[in-house]
């Protein structure tokens, strides 16, 4: 009698929870999440038309397949369930293509793709074709590496050769003077649950673009660090780990508090930093207010008539600053944002001088198509 209650009772607390989670499932159904705030992106719906067609040759089925995935119950506890025992029981050296090391979170990528490399530097050659070759001023390329390189560097994980990107770099660019950012930078230069570096530990990299530029002897260097807490970086939700969030060090002087930023996309003028942005979905973004087609950063003090163009992605955006102090004016492009064959009505290039800054990860993406 007493194992017959027992079986009842089990099989009455399965079916209790089979209910439950359909039911769950169902209001999923009526009512899925659009995009993961955790992982930044945009999450799966249900396939919007289903006929046999998409059936026999599987379209459907992935969407399908997807779809339950991303739209699983108590989807964020499971995904943190598995990135732990991945990490700490299995001992794993990633998850989810997602290296953590000292607290440091990185994308492990282990080779470039061509394809995507050549695009990348297909743009900034049409650029400097078009716009930069015959300008008369100084132009000089600079290349950022992501963490990555130091987690292959150091804890012998696997990683492109870099050594081949600048040398491909080099080539394509070959009318402009190749800046050596790599021995600068370590891996503690940069955020533990993001991508970027942080601006307090970059003052090196900093002084050597300045020196290279002929600028060095109109900047003084000396800021004040503030602090913004807490910065949740993009690997903070991938990683499903929950770790400690990152600190925004910033830096400010008399000079870059008078700085004024004006945006050519919407026509405002706003300073280098941007509080509000560091309460919105990407912190990073408090630099220069983020992505941004075209800026033009206006230095009131300056103690020369020369002017600076930066051809940059985010990483720029905290790197830029630093260099303001020693020009009138700085152009910050991105063309990722922007019709290059746009930018003469805008900036006058003849005798500027140039600076190209890209990190690794953007020539090895698709983010100029």
């Amino acid at each position: 009698m007493q194992k017959k209650v027992k079986n009842i009772a089990v099989t009455f607390s399965f079916l209790i929870a089979l209910a439950l989670f359909t039911g769950m499932c169902v209001k999923m159904y009526f009512n899925p999440v659009a995009v993961s705030e955790s992982e930044r992106r945009p999450l799966a719906q249900f396939p919007e038309e289903i006929t046999w067609e998409s059936i026999v040759d599987r379209t459907s089925i992935e969407k399908f397949e997807d779809y339950s995935v991303d739209q699983f119950p108590f989807r964020e506890f499971f995904r943190s369930l598995k990135a732990k025992f991945h990490l700490n029981v299995m001992g794993l050296a990633e998850n989810n293509g997602l290296a953590v090391k000292d607290g440091y979170i990185a994308k492990i990528e282990q080779e470039f793709n061509d394809e995507l490399v050549d695009y990348s530097l297909g743009r900034l050659q049409y650029v400097y074709e078009k716009f930069l070759k015959e300008n008369g001023g100084d132009k000089f390329v600079a290349i950022v590496p992501d963490k990555n390189y130091f987690l292959g560097k150091e804890y012998g994980y696997p990683a492109p050769d870099y050594d081949k990107l600048a040398g491909e770099v080099k080539e394509a660019l070959s009318g402009m003077e190749y800046i050596d950012l790599f021995g600068l930078l370590e891996l503690d230069d940069y955020y533990r649950t993001d991508t970027h570096w942080s601006q307090d530990k970059i003052d090196a990299v900093a002084d050597k673009l300045l020196a290279e530029l002929g600028a060095a002897d109109r900047v003084t260097g000396e800021y004040k660090e503030n602090q913004l807490y807490p910065f949740y970086g993009v690997y903070y939700g991938q990683s499903a780990l929950k770790p400690t969030p990152d600190t925004i060090t910033y830096l400010t002087s008399d000079i870059l508090d008078a700085c004024t930023v004006y945006d050519y996309e919407t026509g405002e003028t706003y300073g280098i930093y941007n509080f509000e942005k560091f309460e919105g979905k990407d912190g990073y973004d408090f630099f220069l207010s983020g992505t941004k087609a075209l800026l033009r950063i206006d230095n009131p003090n300056a103690t020369t008539d020369e002017e600076l163009i930066v051809f940059r992605d985010s990483f720029g955006s905290s790197i830029t600053p630093l260099l303001a102090e020693g020009y009138k004016s700085v152009y910050v492009v991105d063309i990722r944002y922007v019709v290059p064959d746009m930018l003469d009505r805008f900036i006058d290039f003849e005798g500027k001088d140039v600076l190209y800054i890209y990190s690794a990860l953007i020539l090895n993406s698709k983010s100029f198509k």
